[in-house]
């Protein structure tokens, strides 16, 4: 990945407006009709992304909004039979009416976005019901893939539930593989499946100070803030930048090490306790000072960008991928039916209702989480999934903790794909993975741009050596001119992109999360597009080349958000979380009329100001323990859930026991059921 240090000191205010997405040049669905009208989140990002396949949507009944199961028919042409997907809230309670922030809750969302601060917190987005959509989508192309090849699938059934877990599949592998659950179901901290002690809420985690005169509070990870009011955030990929960045700065203290390991680890510990003086020393600097210093160290400092401002540079906002013939950049490339070409001469493998992918074969040269998930998705699908790791195999794979011979985290990405160990610095590596790809599918890379170039691995050279081919790219800017200035990580992408501020929830500074929200959903971003290049494919459309990134991943979210309208999150900010006398619970409230059921039920008043109503909801619900008020607010009619603040209790919560798989560590299991 190339490291360009550089300021990004652009500033502009224009209103914010989405848009639909732009299409792809490669219509894969063109002349398919998508009949149905999304009621939640899930289920238009899931319309939305159809039709920026080609897909024509015809309005039908409207589902229910709270909760419950939401319906697409896709009817192809020609007469062909429907086929029917559904995205259930649980994959064994399709009638079940919590919504997105008890699934945040339930699932362990809320407390690893939370590390941070100390306490459980929600994604101020639906980036659940966002992550179901997208994988609803990849069951309906890869249903319509198992058609072509003979497998007559007619219904595809994920739920929210899956998505939610998958998420934060890393995070459970992990603490599954050590958590030393006692029979009692304790936790290794003392901590109960609610995530708190024998006499209520465990003490807050130490931290090392505070970010005074920061502006930030108890929280010592980044974002910063300089001292003329800039928020911004910092990227290295290696200690070398950092260490002169601050040296450049004046400091060369113990506090420089002891920061680089809690910067570096961030990604994987979604909380960075950085030494208090490291934020003091940025405080005493104007803006234009650090990223002077950035530029001198080769360490990337991004000023934190507002929505506004990347819609007044972007509008409206590009589809979720780039799919088109290799060659062509603008140019229309439409299905030709008895033009399909050939894969090289391996024998037909049919498709199964439980793995329609069966057959495919996939080489992926990828590392650390997007492009790994993209790989994951397509091999839970049934295809065969080879990797690339250098001599010596892929360094992840021994990151504590370890199962076996494996890192957890690694294998929660990772289970079941094949290795090929190929040194893409020499003639003969590039040559191996060459003869892979020629043999291929699907070649899917995350290298740094002009990197395939290189290697002579580009979609231009494979595809005219495998006109069946498939070469998807998964990247952190996509084309925008952002590779030039910052490094494509999904940090760095938050800031740019202005998702940092979307997060804010209504506080006067911008709010990224420590969880990699962006490397997840660009994964299955990622995935998605492989599959409709793949149906292209099937359709006799040729080679095609896919391209995705994180800041498409920050667009879907986006375009969620400006459609969902600013009644949407002062709603979400009533369900919570909340503390009580022990743990904390989260709710789950109709659309209409929520807010009025909520002071009925426990005794206050319903109207007047929001911010004194919700403290008073707050204060209210401390007077009891979380499993008292549950059972309460559930005779009155409102569904309230613990929030799970110790991830090994999700594993066991019974209401996931189809989402998970078990063995030495708890694993995500395939987020689809086909049936013909």
């Amino acid at each position: 990945m190339n490291v360009a240090p550089a300021v990004d000191g652009r500033a502009r205010t224009h209103g914010p407006h989405a848009g639909p997405p732009t299409a792809p040049s490669t219509a894969p669905l063109a002349g398919v009709t998508v009949d149905g009208t999304a009621a939640g989140p899930a289920g238009a990002v899931a319309l939305d992304h159809l039709r920026a396949l080609g897909a024509r949507h015809r309005p039908g009944v409207r589902t229910p909004r709270h909760g419950a199961t939401e319906h697409l028919t896709v009817l192809p042409e020609d007469g062909l039979p429907p086929l029917v997907c559904e995205i259930l809230p649980f994959p064994d309670a399709p009638g079940s009416r919590l919504g997105e922030t008890a699934l945040q809750a339930m699932a362990g969302l809320m407390a690893v976005n939370g590390r941070q601060g100390n306490a459980p917190r929600r994604l101020p987005l639906d980036y659940v019901s966002a992550c179901a959509g997208v994988i609803a989508v990849q069951g309906v192309l890869a249903a319509l893939i198992a058609r072509t090849r003979g497998a007559p699938l007619g219904r595809i059934r994920t739920a929210r539930s899956s998505a939610a877990l998958l998420t934060v599949s890393q995070y459970l592998a992990a603490e599954t593989a050590t958590d030393g659950t006692a029979p009692d179901g304790t936790g290794p901290d003392g901590t109960g499946p609610d995530g708190t002690g024998p006499d209520g809420p465990p003490a807050p985690r130490p931290t090392t100070g505070t970010g005074t005169g920061t502006g930030i509070g108890t929280e010592t990870g980044p974002p910063f803030l300089s001292r003329d009011g800039v928020w911004f955030e910092l990227e290295a990929l290696d200690g070398t930048p950092w260490r002169d960045f601050w040296a450049a700065l004046g400091l060369r203290g113990r506090e420089v090490p002891l920061g680089w390991r809690a910067f570096v680890n961030r990604y994987s510990a979604a909380t960075a306790p950085l030494p208090p003086l490291l934020h003091r020393t940025l405080g005493t600097r104007d803006f234009t000072d650090i990223a002077a210093a950035g530029a001198r160290s080769g360490l990337s400092v991004c000023r934190i960008r507002t929505t506004a401002e990347r819609y007044a540079e972007e509008e409206p906002l590009p589809a979720p991928w780039s799919l088109r013939a290799p060659g062509t950049e603008h140019t229309a490339h439409t299905k030709h039916p008895g033009s399909r070409p050939a894969p090289w001469s391996a024998p037909h493998v049919p498709p199964t209702a439980g793995q329609p992918l069966r057959g495919i074969t996939v080489v992926e040269a990828t590392r650390r989480i997007q492009g790994p998930m993209a790989g994951h998705v397509l091999q839970m699908l049934g295809a065969h999934v080879v990797r690339v790791e250098p001599p010596g195999g892929d360094p992840q794979r021994g990151a504590e903790p370890v199962v076996g011979d494996c890192s957890a985290r690694f294998l929660a990405l990772n289970e079941a794909k094949s290795v090929v160990e190929a040194d893409l610095k020499t003639a003969e590596g590039r040559r191996t993975v060459r003869e892979l790809a020629l043999r291929a599918d699907v070649f899917l890379h995350n290298w740094a741009p002009g990197k395939a170039e290189v290697f002579g691995l580009d979609a231009e050279t494979l595809c005219a050596a495998n006109p069946a081919l498939v070469h998807a790219h998964a990247s952190g800017w996509g084309p925008s001119s952002a590779p030039d200035l910052f490094p494509g990580t999904d940090f760095m992408v938050q800031a740019r992109s202005g998702l940092a501020w979307e997060m804010a929830d209504g506080a006067d500074r911008p709010r990224p999360t420590l969880m990699t929200v962006l490397d997840i959903l660009g994964g299955l971003i990622s995935a998605e597009g492989v599959l409709a290049g793949l149906l292209a494919r099937e359709l006799g459309g040729g080679p095609q080349r896919v391209d995705t990134s994180l800041l498409s991943a920050a667009s879907v979210l986006q375009r969620l958000e400006a459609d969902r309208g600013p009644s949407a999150p002062a709603h979400a900010a009533w369900e919570g979380p909340y503390r009580t006398a022990k743990g904390h619970i989260a709710l789950s409230l109709p659309a209409a009329g929520g807010r009025r059921l909520l002071a009925t039920a426990l005794n206050i008043p319903a109207t007047g100001p929001q911010p004194p109503l919700r403290a008073t909801v707050a204060a209210r619900l401390l007077t009891r323990p979380a499993r008292s008020w549950i059972e309460d607010l559930g005779r009155n009619g409102i569904e309230a859930v613990l929030v799970q603040q110790h991830i090994s209790a999700v594993a066991r919560d019974p209401a996931f026991r189809a989402d998970l798989r078990h063995g030495a560590c708890a694993l995500v299991a395939p987020p689809w059921r086909f049936l013909s």
